[in-house]
């Protein structure tokens, strides 16, 4: 097995870090987000939330507002 095979089996059975979600908006009015990340590590979550709502606004800006 080459090394980048043993990188990708490792990921596959180590899986996501992030292990908790939530999911806001609705795909009909301006698009849902699901997010993954860590409830015990409320900063970074809300850091991720937040971000992710910009790039949601920024997506609809740019279909003009759909």
């Amino acid at each position: 097995m080459t090394e980048a095979q043993l990188i990708t089996v490792k990921k596959i059975l180590e899986g996501s870090p992030f292990q908790d979600s939530i999911e806001i908006g609705t795909p009909g009015k301006g698009g849902a987000i699901k997010l993954y990340g860590d409830f015990a590590d409320p900063v970074g979550f809300e850091a991720r939330t937040r971000e992710a709502v910009r790039l949601r606004k920024l997506a609809s800006d740019m279909m003009g507002g759909v």
